[in-house]
């Protein structure tokens, strides 16, 4: 997959932009603030269904306007589409392809790094569980349904643990969330069988000690030992009192962790800053990576401020394999850079007060 052009019209500061674009690399180079991160939130936006930093529609529209709409013509597979949206500060936004409506969405190969995923690594542990869940859910709209599920029946069980009343309706929605959460946790690690084999390749690219990178799933109050199902039902039993003495719900995959390790020690507490962005483009390298082995597609790769922090050897490791894909969008500020990857290959853009021109 890859985008041929793109427009957006009133799309946080870009008024007016058109590009066309087509496969390889590209640079949008420019001072901080000028628009280079809101263009590649505009393409996640259009190809994923909604902003990476969970913006609300209001906020992604040019302030004092009403309505913003993006547009792309991609080629997926071996085919051109064209999807366009338009967002509205009242009312619904309104999703098409090809001209027609387009109620059930699916979302196309793109996968994205930006600076805030750094607390992938070092964040509270509900962003790895997101990470992994945002994955699952990428490729099947039935496990974000569960997952809906679980959170209703979670937040039910919950109010009435804080009350302290309702303890027939406890004990019911205990066993759903038991039911429920099996279900999310067996998908969670058939997910990371799958995805550890890429994230470890992907990190010794970009390093070269001799500990190996490992992703540990960690369920917390629970054992799987005789099966996730068995072993949450067993952690409901145990801790009914401490439920009712807290008023909340102390089992579930809603408080398990997911870990990084190199050797035996966690990332998260003696990595150096570049050690952990490396862990961080890892992960997102290695998504892209699971998304073209199960899509059988190319994927689209963006890269917010990818490069700083990184040593030099690390920095090079990354600029080698961007032109191995089929089609990568990075943002600098650095003019250095931007020459050494257009002497490669590289268009390069240049982005001031939301504008852009190559």
């Amino acid at each position: 997959m890859h985008f041929e052009a793109v427009r957006f019209v009133k799309f946080r500061n870009l008024t007016e932009v058109e590009l066309s674009l087509g496969q390889g690399v590209f640079v949008l180079l420019g001072d901080n603030a000028q628009g280079k991160t809101n263009f590649l939130e505009g393409l996640f936006f259009l190809a994923r269904g909604f902003s990476p930093f969970f913006a609300c529609d209001e906020e992604l529209i040019a302030f004092g306007e009403e309505e913003a709409f993006l547009s792309a013509r991609f080629m997926e597979g071996s085919s051109f589409s064209v999807r366009q949206v338009i967002l509205r500060k009242k009312g619904k936004r309104e999703w098409r392809r090809d001209g027609k409506l387009e109620r059930k969405r699916t979302p196309l190969p793109l996968v994205g790094f930006f600076p805030e995923d750094l607390a992938l690594v070092d964040g509270e542990p509900k962003r790895r569980r997101d990470f992994v869940d945002r994955a699952l859910a990428f490729f099947s709209p039935q496990f974000e349904a569960l997952l809906n599920a679980y959170e209703q029946v979670l937040s039910r069980r919950n109010l009435l643990l804080r009350e302290g009343q309702g303890e027939d309706l406890v004990e019911v929605y205990g066993e759903k969330l038991v039911t429920l959460g099996a279900r999310i946790v067996e998908e969670r690690l058939r997910y990371l069988r799958l995805f550890a084999p890429f994230f470890e390749r992907a990190y010794r690219s970009f390093s070269e000690g001799s500990d190996a990178l490992r992703v540990v799933y960690e369920a917390r109050g629970y054992t799987t030992g005789e099966g996730v199902l068995e072993g949450l039902r067993k952690a409901r039993e145990a801790l009914r009192e401490e439920e009712r003495r807290r008023g909340m719900t102390l089992f579930g995959p809603h408080r398990d962790e997911i870990a990084f390790l190199l050797g035996e020690r966690d990332v998260r507490e003696f990595a150096s800053f570049g050690e952990k962005k490396s862990v961080a483009l890892a992960l997102r390298m290695a998504e892209k990576a699971v998304v073209q082995w199960i899509r059988k597609d190319r994927v689209v790769l963006l890269l917010d401020d990818a490069f700083p922090g990184l040593d030099t050897r690390r920095r090079r490791a990354l600029a080698s394999c961007l032109f191995s894909e089929a089609q990568v969008f990075l943002t600098t500020t650095e003019r250095d850079l931007a020459l050494e990857l257009k002497n490669q290959g590289a268009r390069v853009f240049l982005v001031r007060a939301g504008e852009i021109r190559e």
